[in-house]
């Protein structure tokens, strides 16, 4: 009856020494781009703040390619107002918490006061682009844009609760509004590109928060109705002409004077008609004539 309890001495006997020897695995390196680690995990200040007020989720850091990194990285969803209303971004914006703060407060305290003054009710924001690990404009050799940083967003049009779409850059919509709503962004953010910076914003607003040396900003968003904006077109229009003038008309060119017939042109001209006529000169006519006559 003891043999039972000697064998189940021996075998955790033998269970025992085995762990000894069996090599636990190695922990788990942090900082694996692509999965969640315990330092992603972990809660930074910025999104503490910002769960107060937006509903996001977590993003693992951007560790590639090339200077495409970025560190404490969220998609942004919603806004959250003061009366708890969500404010939608679609698509969900991919931002550094930094940037989604920034652009939280801008459409929270900013962009919804200014729609809710004219007696409307913001209920979206129609984005573009967020993080786009590309250089600026899309231009090959051109330095890293922000967007590769998650650190910029791109802004078509709000909408409001009557299911109508304010375009930011659209001369259509009232342009005190669009007035209010460039000076508050360029207030939050570093740079602000609309119409008017080049041809790569005509249709939306750039949004971003580059650090650059003694704080320096750029704001270049111009507001034009549409009396403006058909007056800026037809300048351009204009100059555009001037640099590449058309071809010109051919009928315009005056015709050269005729040349004034001269005697001996005249001759000349008689002489070769006749001959192309099969004709000959009088004299010829005669000459069969004039063999026989004495000389």
């Amino acid at each position: 009856m003891k043999v039972p309890g000697a064998i189940a001495f021996l075998l955790a006997t033998t269970v025992a020494a085995m762990a000894e020897t069996i090599p636990l695995p190695r922990p788990r390196p942090v900082g694996i781009p692509g999965d969640l680690t315990s330092a992603e995990i972990a809660v930074s200040p910025c999104r503490s703040r910002l769960a107060e007020i937006a509903d996001f989720k977590p993003l693992p850091s951007i560790t590639g390619p090339g200077d495409c990194t970025a560190t404490d990285v969220v998609a942004l969803d919603a806004v959250l107002l003061p009366d708890k209303r969500r404010i939608v971004l679609f698509p969900a914006a991919t931002l550094r918490c930094p940037m989604a703060e920034a652009v939280t407060h801008w459409i929270r305290d900013d962009v919804a006061p200014t729609i809710a003054a004219l007696g409307e009710s913001l209920r979206g924001v129609e984005t573009l682009d967020s993080f786009d690990c590309r250089p600026r404009n899309g231009i090959k050799d051109a330095k890293i844009s922000e967007h590769g940083r998650a650190n910029a967003l791109d802004v078509r049009a709000l909408k409001v609760a009557n299911g109508a779409a304010v375009g930011l850059t659209d001369a259509g919509v009232d342009k005190s509004l669009r007035e209010k709503l460039r000076q508050s962004a360029c207030v939050r953010f570093s740079t602000v590109l609309g119409n008017g910076a080049d041809g790569y914003h005509d249709s939306h607003v750039h949004l971003d928060l580059l650090e650059r040396s003694n704080h320096y900003r750029i704001c270049q968003w111009d507001v034009l109705d549409v009396i403006e904006t058909a007056a800026l077109a037809a300048k351009k229009a204009a100059a555009a002409a001037a640099s590449n003038p058309a071809v010109v008309d051919v009928s315009d060119i005056p015709l050269p004077r005729p040349r004034p017939v001269v005697l001996s042109d005249l001759s000349r001209h008689r002489s070769v008609r006749l001959r192309e006529a099969g004709q000959r000169p009088l004299f010829s006519l005669f000459a069969p004539l004039l063999k026989g006559m004495p000389r």
